[in-house]
């Protein structure tokens, strides 16, 4: 695998208050660097509970703060290695847990020691000390052990969870100086025993689980295959039902289709209806209109033929009195006919 040595400067943007330019301006005091370890490690915790991992943990990347330190979780770039990279990583592990551990002890031994754990000229050189190298001892027993366990090479011997990281680093802070550290030693080492005899427990407790799973497993896979089988002859007998459900379910939606025509015919006659009506009440409107005009012209006819007999009543009367005058002017000429055939008679 082709890799590339990068500094701390080169891996990340400058930033102005990081751990790493804590080391550059000298050496730490114990208690210092067990400060920030032990708050390096709360921090880790806290993302290794959220379900993260920090991926790149370097000094550049640690940044202090007025409440403690402060790490971004960031990924881990393909074919980029730095001192504080774990081995598996370089052979195209995912970062997980553990390999954020190494990690950290790399950066634990750096701050007691002002050394690096692992270094190299080249890029080569850099992965075979993170690959074979161990990190070199401090005058410190305890911290000696605390940093072995995180820089082991095999993941599986190295520490699994910083809640122990943590344990470890308490009960050295508990010491102020190597003659009380001395006089703990006996105290760290049967805590360090429990401990050891706790995780072999769980171990054991973990393996006698994972043979009963298996076993559980191994039954369940007999118990699914015969019910696999049930379910082929279920299925078996079903097909013929299956076939009439089919039948059923192509008649079902021939109704509905025809159900939807009818419904369909239904509305477009209601809609016929509708417009029958309104065509309906429009003739009533002019049927009503045409009743009150010929009533008026009814009414209108009545008065005139009223005026008209009452003008024809009047001219019968007016006859009546012309008959009576030509009746009298004939009766007279008549009398004056007589008389003058009278007289002539008379004069002859």
């Amino acid at each position: 695998m082709t890799v590339q040595y990068e500094t701390q400067s080169e891996t990340q943007p400058e930033t102005t208050n990081t751990l790493g330019h804590r080391l550059a301006e000298g050496d730490l005091l114990l208690p210092e660097a067990l400060r920030y370890a032990a708050l390096l490690a709360e921090a880790l915790r806290q993302i290794h509970d959220s379900g993260r991992v920090c991926g790149v943990l370097q000094p550049a990347t640690v940044v202090i703060t007025d409440a403690g330190l402060d790490v971004t979780p960031a990924p881990v770039e393909a074919g980029i290695i730095t001192p504080y990279t774990a081995p598996e990583l370089l052979q195209g592990q995912a970062p997980n847990i553990r390999s954020d551990i190494f990690a950290f002890g790399a950066i634990l031994h750096e701050m007691v020691t002002g050394r690096r754990a692992f270094a190299g000229d080249t890029a080569d050189a850099l992965a075979v000390s993170l690959a074979i190298s161990v990190p070199s001892p401090s005058d410190n027993p305890g911290l000696d052990h605390l940093i072995g366990n995180c820089t082991a090479k095999d993941p599986s011997v190295r520490c699994q969870r910083m809640q122990k990281v943590i344990l470890e680093l308490k009960l050295l802070s508990i010491a102020k100086s190597p003659e009380a550290l001395t006089r703990h030693q006996t105290v760290t080492a049967a805590v360090r025993a429990q401990a050891e005899k706790l995780e072999t427990k769980v171990a054991a407790l973990l393996e006698s689980q994972g043979k009963a799973l298996i076993d559980v497993r191994q039954s369940s896979g007999d118990s699914i295959n015969q019910l696999h089988d049930r379910l082929n002859d279920i299925a078996a007998e079903l097909k013929p039902v299956q076939a009439r459900s089919l039948l059923v379910e192509e008649l079902c939606n021939t109704v509905m289709r025809h159900l939807e025509q009818m419904q369909h015919n239904v509305q477009a006659l209601d809609e016929r209806v509708a417009g029958l009506k309104e065509q309906n009440e429009v003739l009533n409107q002019g049927l009503t209109v045409m009743q009150e005009y010929m009533g008026s012209r009814v009414h209108e006819f009545e008065q005139t033929l009223k005026a008209q007999r009452t003008a024809l009543a009047s001219v019968a009367a007016s006859q009546e009195q012309t008959d009576d005058v030509v009746e009298g002017m004939v009766g007279a000429m008549e009398l004056v006919h007589t008389i003058v055939f009278d007289r002539e008679e008379a004069f002859q």
